[in-house]
């Protein structure tokens, strides 16, 4: 009797051990299944949120030629509802707030974008590129965070006072120290209008083309839609003095700006 007992023990603790054991693997493999449900359902919602709606969708299809950067930077103020700053820097060939390109231009660009989702200003200078450098005004441009800044670096000013080597050197330092200020910041270079029948100024202006084609920056070559510059045409695109372009100047600066910002017509 006393073996039998001890048998039946023996069963009942090797039953108990087995459903246990059963037991606590299903509960494993369900908290496992769950956590996985769990995870899988969080990367879906994530993916989700990451996706930009429609009308993003449609905002970003016209920054095709921005640099990556600024799409990047674009796609994240979107996302926060944040306002992406775009600045127009240099000579005051730019214009102002009633005369010239910049008027046209920011009109066109809040108005595509829309004034909530762009804010688009200028800063101009009546500089040299090195008389810039050492006065620090890069610091003042630095403070204002701008997202994208279209950079006409001097280039027209600088022609008989700066050496395009010294050109160069002035835009690596404004970009640096601007870039140290605000890493998101990034750049497209443009030269400033062509001048007729210039000599020297045209070389200086396809060395610039070659400086950003080898340094990686986005370069607006809105000189193929001009005349050349030996061409007598050209004088009609400029003020008699050549100082500013004339009123038929700035709509073709203005509209090549314009369809390379929004990626439309011939400047893509």
């Amino acid at each position: 009797m006393k073996n039998f007992l001890t048998l039946l023990l023996g069963i009942i603790c090797i039953a108990v051990l087995f459903f246990g054991h059963s037991y606590w693997n299903k509960q494993i493999s369900a908290s496992a299944t769950n956590k996985a449900s769990t995870a899988i359902k969080k990367e879906e919602t994530t993916t989700a949120n990451n996706q930009p709606s429609a009308d993003d969708t449609e905002l970003l299809a016209y920054t095709k030629n921005w640099p990556d950067s600024a799409v990047d930077r674009f796609k994240t103020t979107l996302a926060e509802k944040k306002t992406f700053k775009i600045l127009f820097l240099g000579s005051k060939a730019i214009g102002s707030d009633t005369d010239g390109v910049f008027p046209i231009v920011k009109e066109k660009l809040e108005d595509k974008f829309g004034s909530d989702h762009v804010e688009v200003t200028y800063k101009t200078y009546k500089s040299s590129s090195t008389q810039f450098v050492n006065a620090d005004k890069q610091e003042d441009i630095a403070k204002l965070g701008a997202d994208l800044i279209i950079f006409e670096p001097f280039i027209l000013t600088n022609n008989g006072l700066v050496l395009v080597e010294d050109t160069f050197k002035d835009i690596a330092t404004i970009m640096d120290d601007i870039q140290a200020k605000k890493s998101e910041t990034s750049f497209i270079l443009q030269p400033s209008y062509p001048i007729y029948p210039a000599k020297i100024y045209p070389s200086q202006v396809e060395q610039l083309k070659q400086f950003a084609k080898k340094n990686d920056i986005t370069y607006m070559d809105h000189w193929t839609a001009w005349p050349d510059s030996q061409d007598p045409a050209l004088k009609e695109y400029l003020t008699t003095d050549q100082s500013a372009p004339s009123e038929k100047g700035v709509k073709v600066w203005s509209d090549y700006i314009v369809n390379f910002l929004l990626n439309e017509g011939e400047s893509e």
